[in-house]
Formats: structure tokens, sequence, C-alpha cells
């Protein structure tokens, strides 16, 4: 800028009075400059100006640095920044002069090893003259004041003290202007600080907190892009949320390994990091590069963290100014520190909203009734299904107790003994609004529901099955009464006609008449053994018990099984040790337990193979242990315990026949008489059914 009205531009010797004029007139220029505002940004320029008018200089620049020596603003009288600052203070003339709190003459740029080239600028084609003088307050430099002018030798030590005179009156108006930007940097700071928690603590919307974050944060940082990433839980990765900024729509979603890059270095660490420049630096990953198109050429990165646990990070890039500060980490550190507790409480909130929410779908779209009581069974909450399977409003169950829905007599189990992890259920029956009464099975476990413990009941209707059940029965029962009297007809009419057959007559007939005979008497066991389960499933006691010879029943059973073997070709072995003692049975039920084992046997067993019966005492039990083994394709594991139920049968890769009824009957006979029975692998391969049985006791008797 131009002083026309105190041009004292200085051209030879200048006289001591002369040479006062002009620092009064430099004084009084300060002072106007410091009049209009005490902002660097205009401050600067017009020192330089100044200095540059006054030494008849053509152009310069003009640096403040801070107590770490690194630029905080510079300005050039013919380019307000430039990339060469970044090596000024290594490699330049400026550098030098602050660091020596020297001044300095360069007669010739060309020559002088401390003069750095400025790409583009005039010196770096033409000699020219250089001087340079720090700005130093209370013994300490803030700055330099540098001015060119073309030609060599143009400066001398008059030039010299001029300027170093100009530095040290400006040197005071500079750092007055650092103290005050400072000072309303930080009133700014301390009351975006305020106006953050303000906003930030206002919320629990995850979202709006962050983007209330990014607003305050860009209002101060003046980067290109800033950006906030959280920790994904499940996949261990940063995952970015909010940016502004360049790339900022391709950069929001992008996941990072959160051990990977300069955001996962803090995160990994949980401390901030600056980076003035990224392609020194071999913590920064070009992922984020890649995907925005933009180059990131400078980065802070902070932690947010609670109670020891980091939840993500913030991050801003490319500066507006030529490199971020210490300032502007502490900055973005704190508004970090501001939102850490605030994100924190978002994200419990939210995923407790969430876990309600789904609690709730589930609660209210489940398909069996379900209802919610205090440990008293007092009912506090039911679901849709519950209301209409009752018949009963929502209002008007909220006021009754779970055990007004049950006849009196129901047990109720030991709430004490109902825990989180372990379902309780129980059958009964439920009587709805209209009085009609369905079978149910309720399930009954421990709950948390809106932080109080609970007892959930989830109620089931099993009426169609009770239904299926009596039909079974009704079947059962047709075939007691309706088929045993024509059956018995057939067998004494077979047993009738076998008597008057001469016995010399075709033997063709005798065999079609011996095998009428025998399925007769197998369909009328099956009755049997029916009219048994029905019996033994009901609870009746085995009433016609007494000692059974275990040697003269095998020979019985034998005798049964002797056809099939034969005509199957399987080699029967009995393996039974000496002095056997009696059991204590109802002879016929248990002739029908090893018959249907050995059917069994025969049925998945292999043809001119071999079926095993062996019988052992087990003293210290005062039991007998019967075992029938094949040498089939076994049981499968998961069908051991299945395979005594009624109706189930084991899929092998042949069709499985029968109505699986016998391996039924053998369990309900066997433990009507005390004992087990179970089913592991035979010795040699196949399939072996033990059961045990008591033995007589005499003094008992």
């Amino acid at each position: 800028m131009g002083h026309s009205d105190t041009d004292l531009n200085i051209t030879g010797e200048i006289g001591a009075s002369q040479r006062l004029q002009i620092l009064y007139a430099v004084n009084s220029m300060l002072k106007q400059v410091e009049a209009d505002g005490l902002h660097l940004d205009t401050i600067l320029p017009r020192i330089l100006d100044i200095a540059a008018t006054q030494l008849a200089a053509e152009n310069g620049s003009i640096i403040v640095v801070g107590h770490d020596l690194k630029i905080e603003r510079a300005w050039l009288a013919d380019k307000k920044s430039d990339i060469y600052l970044d090596d000024i203070m290594t490699d330049g003339l400026a550098g030098w002069v602050i660091r020596n709190q020297q001044p300095a003459i360069i007669d010739d740029t060309c020559v002088d090893s401390r003069w750095l080239m400025r790409p583009g600028h005039v010196t770096a084609n033409e000699c020219w003259s250089v001087i340079c003088v720090p700005l130093i307050i209370h013994h300490r430099a803030i700055g330099a004041i540098t001015i060119h002018k073309n030609g060599i030798g143009q400066f001398d030590h008059q030039d010299m003290d001029l300027l170093i005179a100009i530095s040290s009156q400006a040197a005071t108006t500079v750092e007055n202007a650092r103290l005050y930007e400072k000072s309303q940097r930080q009133l700014q700071v301390m009351a975006l600080l305020n106006e953050a928690s303000r906003v930030i603590n206002s919320s629990l919307d995850i979202n709006q907190i962050m983007q209330s974050l990014l607003s305050q944060m860009n209002e101060f940082l003046q980067a290109q892009a800033i950006s906030i990433a959280l920790v994904d839980e499940q996949t261990n990765e940063l995952v970015y949320r909010v940016a502004a900024g360049l790339g900022s729509g391709k950069i929001v979603g992008l996941r990072l390994p959160s051990n990977q890059g300069l955001s996962g270095w803090v995160v990994e660490h949980d401390e901030p990091a600056m980076v003035n420049d990224t392609s020194l630096d071999p913590r920064f990953h070009t992922l984020g590069d890649e995907r925005t198109g933009y180059l990131t050429r400078a980065m802070i990165c902070a932690p947010v963290q609670f109670k020891g646990e980091v939840l993500g990070t913030i991050q801003a890039i490319n500066p507006m100014q030529s490199s971020f500060t210490e300032d502007d980490l502490d900055l973005l550190v704190n508004l970090a520190n501001i939102a850490s507790s605030a994100l924190a409480h978002a994200q419990q909130y939210a995923r407790t909203q969430a876990a309600e929410a789904r609690y709730t779908r589930l609660f209210q779209d489940s398909v069996d009734p379900i209802f919610l009581t205090d440990l008293a069974g007092n009912i506090v909450e039911v679901n849709r299904q519950a209301a209409r399977f009752m018949g009963y409003s929502r209002a008007q169950m909220r006021r009754m107790n779970i055990k007004n829905l049950h006849p009196e007599e129901m047990e109720w189990p030991d709430v004490d003994g109902i825990t989180p992890n372990r379902v309780t259920m129980l059958t009964d029956q439920v009587v709805t609004n209209t009085g009609e009464q369905i079978h149910v099975e309720v399930y009954a476990k421990r709950t948390l529901f809106e932080n109080n413990e609970l007892l959930q009941w989830i109620y089931h209707d099993i009426s169609q099955q009770i239904e299926l059940e009596k039909m079974r029965e009704d079947l059962t029962a047709m075939l007691f009464h309706d088929l045993q009297s024509p059956l018995g007809n057939v067998i004494t009419s077979l047993e009738l006609l076998n008597l008057e057959i001469p016995t010399d007559n075709n033997s063709t007939l005798s065999i079609m008449l011996d095998i009428a005979m025998r399925s007769s008497r197998r369909l009328q066991t099956l009755i049997r053994s029916l009219l048994d389960i029905n019996q033994l499933e009901a609870g009746h006691p085995v009433s016609e018990r007494e000692s059974v010879d275990i040697y003269k029943l095998i020979d019985d059973v034998v005798e049964i099984e002797k056809p099939n073997l034969e005509k199957r070709t399987v080699k029967f072995i009995r393996r039974l040790p000496l002095n056997l003692p009696m059991i204590f049975a109802e002879e016929d039920m248990i002739r029908r337990v090893l018959v249907n084992l050995i059917d069994n046997a025969l049925k998945h067993g292999q043809e001119s193979r071999e079926i095993t019966l062996e019988v052992k005492p087990v003293l210290d039990k005062n039991e007998a242990l019967f075992c029938v083994s094949d040498q089939g394709e076994g049981i499968p594991p998961q069908y051991r315990q299945t395979i005594f139920e009624k109706f189930q049968r084991v899929q092998h890769n042949n069709d499985s026949k029968g109505l699986g009824l016998g391996l039924a009957f053998c369990r309900l006979a066997v433990e009507a008489h005390d004992g087990r029975i179970w089913v592991d692998d035979a010795p040699g391969g196949g399939a072996r059914f033990n059961f045990t049985l008591p033995v007589f006791d005499e003094e008992a008797d």
C-alpha cells in the first residue's frame, strides 16, 4: 500500500534527523494500522508495504511463527500463499534469520545458498538483492520481514538498520495482533464448545448428534473435508457415518478394518494424531482417496472414547491454510470429548429401542397367546393373540391374575424355580370368557421387560392334539372289542379244521392251514399287546406276576419263532449261564416282549446271519439282564430315545413297515415290571436291545 503523503524513500546517506522523521512516520502508520483493527491478515500486508516503500524495494514477504517455530501466518506481496513456505523454515533465508535471531543481507541471490528459489518468481531467473530482519519481542523471534530489489548489492547496513527499526516497532503490533486473535479464538472456541455441548447433549438421536458435531467442526477447522466414523462392534470395522466437504457423498458408508489406516491407529492406541504430509506417514491408508477420487495431503484425527472404550473417530483433512496446527488438534480432541458421552448414551438408547422394538414385534406378532405377569401372577401385559384367545379385552386382563384363567385344581410351579435360562412347562386347561375350556401347554420363564423382572407365560393350544389322541384311543378300543371276538372264532375254526384233516392228506393243504393259524395267533398277540399298551398307559399295574423260569420262558420263545428263523435261515444263539435265578413277572407279557425283540431283529437283520439272546444276573441290583443282538444296520444315535415311543420308527434305506407299536409295548411292559430298557451297539455290529427284570424274592413272597 502506498503512502504518498509520507513518501520517505531512502536513496543515499540518511541524516539522523531525517531517519528520526522516517521512524516517526512509520510509528504513526503502525498506530493507524492498529487503530484499523488487530487482524493479522490486514496488518501483515500493510507492514510489508511500509518496509518496501521506505527502502525503495520492489516486493517482499513477511511470516509469523509460533513457539515451535512453525509458520502460523505468511504474506507474500505477489501471492498470499505459496507451496515453498513448507520448506522456508528449514532451507530458506527467513528460517535462518528467525533461528539465529540475526538480520542478513544477500547481495546476490544467484550465489548465496541461504536463498530458497521460488518456482515461477522473478528471483528464480535473475540476480536480486535481499535483506531480511527478524521480528523480535521479549528476546524471542516471532517472525521475519524480507524485501527484494532487482540487481546486485542494492542494500547496505544503513538499509538494514532502518529495516531493523521498522521491524522493532512492527513486532509489537504483530504480537498484539497475535495475542488478540488468540484470545478471540479462545473465546470463540469456548463459545463453540459450550454451544456444541448444549446441542449435542440435547438429543438421543445419534444421527442428529453427529450432524451437529460436524457443523461445529466445520465452523472452526476450515478443512476441505470432515467426517465421523463409528466402530461396528459385530464386524470390528470403522464405518463412516456422516461427512461434509470433498467426496462426502462417497465416503459415507465406507468400512475399514479398525486397525488399519490413520483412523485405525487412533482407535487402536486411543490417541489423537496430526499428519501434515500423509505421503511420509506409513499409517495413512489410501482407500478413502481411491473411493472419493480426492487426494488427502494432511489429516488430523481424534478418538471418541467413553469409559475406556473407543466408540469411533472424528477427522478432518486438507486445511484451508498451509497446515494443521496444535490448536486445531486440541479443538478436535475437545469436540470428541464432548461428543463421547452423548454418542455413548445415544448408542445405548438406540440399542435399547431396537431391542424393545424386536421384543414388541415378537410379542405382538406371535401366533401363541403371551402373558406377562409380576412374580405374584398379576397380569401386566398381554399380546393381541392372548386377548383374542381368551375373549377378554386387554384392559380387562390387566386387572386379572393368571390363575383366574385356569381351573382351581391346577398346580402352579414354584416361582423361585423359574429362571431366565430354563423354561418350565405344564399342561392344563384354560377357561375363556365364554366358559369354553381349552387344553393348553404352558411355557413359563423369567424375563426382563422395561427394566422390570416379570414372568412370561406362552400358551399353546393343544386341543387338536388331544382330539387326535382321543381318536387313536377310540381306534384302539375298536380293535380291542370289535376284532377280538371274530378273531377268536377264526382261530377256533382253524384248530377244528386241523383236527378234521386226515394225517395222510395233501401236505400243501396242511402247510396253508399252518400259515393261517400262525398268522391268526400273531394278530391275536398284536391285539393283546395293544390292549396291554392301553392298560399300562392308563397306569394299571401288572397284577398277575409270579416266579418265572427263564430257561422255560426262552424255550417257549424259540418254539414260537422257530418257523421264522428257519424261513430266513438265521442262526439263533442262546447264551444262558447255569443257575439263572427265577424272575418275578407276568410270563405271557414278558414272552411277548422277547418275541417282539426277536421279530424286530429278524426284520432289520440280514439273512443267513445270527441273532443272539443272552441272559445274565446282575447280583448287586437283584436283577436279570436280557440282551437281544442282531447283525443288521443298527440304530442311529438320534433314534435311540424316540424308538420306544408309540408310532415311531427308524427310517432306514429300505421302507420301514409296521405301526411302531412293538417297541412301545416292550418299554411299557418292562417299566411296569420296575425294569429298564435301552438300545446300544451290538459287539459284532448291529443293534442290541437290553432290558432288566427283578429277580423273584422268596422271602418277600
